[in-house]
């Protein structure tokens, strides 16, 4: 705006603006409005993402886990098939797919070996967690897990000794299926069945010792022509160290430390020793869902 665009009275100060100048002007509400909406959509656009990459996760570790039972051919693995064109389906990255059946063969995506190894994890004071990763790199993985866990407020350090190593298989219910004391029965028949119980979901749950779990998910899976949703060697957490989760904040450090954690294709499993506490469902569903047990 130029000194010839702006004219004043002495007495009253009044400035006048000339109108191809106030066109250059913009309304302070509508940049407001303009902020709050986008606020808005960032924040719709996270809850998005994290929602898909927890469906990422669920279908990837399924399809580790059929590419480990049955191999990864999936002309010969019908169930490894459904699992692919499900994930796909569900725009799943096929670079994501490749890899999760390249791990379920003990390799990466380049064909290097992948090797095990478990970060423990503690959220003071009293809150355990333990992840399984199989790496390429342990050094690599290591450095990049480690800066996550201090970013979230965690600590590196034993926490193994909250848990005990568990195998658990979970099968997915059939009309006119098994009743719980058929599966039972079966299971007891194995060498290595600790406990079966029904799921809340439907299906069965069948607890083993971790060196038995394979050849008693494929036995039952077998005898009775259930699908497997699960086969996998946990971290269960012992009852007496349990810890409640009961204030928002303490929600946040963790979604935050879960979350971080599974960007990592490599982290395989989470276990936390958590259980809902004073916290709404809500809450406690964005702790869930990034857990395995």
């Amino acid at each position: 705006m130029t000194r010839s665009c702006l004219s004043a009275t002495p007495r009253r100060l009044l400035v006048q603006v000339c109108p191809s100048c106030s066109r250059s002007f913009g309304a302070t509400a509508s940049q407001s409005a303009g902020h709050n909406k986008w606020s808005k959509t960032k924040h719709i656009k996270a809850v998005t993402d994290k929602k898909k990459m927890s469906e990422r996760v669920s279908f990837t570790k399924l399809i580790t886990m059929y590419s480990k039972m049955y191999g990864e051919d999936i002309r010969f693995n019908p169930q490894l098939a459904n699992a692919v064109a499900a994930a796909t389906k569900a725009s799943v990255p096929k670079a994501l797919i490749e890899g999760a059946i390249a791990r379920g063969q003990g390799r990466s995506t380049t064909g290097a070996q992948l090797e095990p190894m478990t970060l423990e994890i503690l959220m003071p004071p009293n809150i355990a967690l333990v992840a399984d990763i199989e790496t390429d790199n342990k050094t690599r993985s290591l450095h990049d897990l480690k800066f996550v866990v201090k970013k979230a407020g965690g600590l590196v350090g034993s926490t193994a000794f909250y848990f005990s190593r568990r195998g658990r298989a979970v099968f997915k219910p059939r009309d006119d299926g098994p009743s719980l004391s058929d599966v039972l029965e079966e299971a007891i028949e194995h060498e290595g069945t600790e406990d079966v119980e029904e799921h809340p979901d439907g299906g069965y749950v069948i607890w083993t010792e971790p060196s038995k779990l394979m050849a008693i998910t494929e036995a039952i899976s077998k005898r009775f022509e259930l699908e497997v949703v699960e086969s996998e060697i946990m971290w269960a957490a012992n009852e007496d160290t349990k810890a409640d989760v009961d204030s928002p904040e303490l929600v946040e450090s963790l979604n935050t430390l879960l979350s971080g954690l599974r960007e990592y294709t490599e982290v395989r499993a989470l276990f936390a020793n958590i259980r809902q506490g004073a916290i709404t469902d809500e809450e406690w569903d964005k702790l869930e869902r990034h857990i395995d047990i």
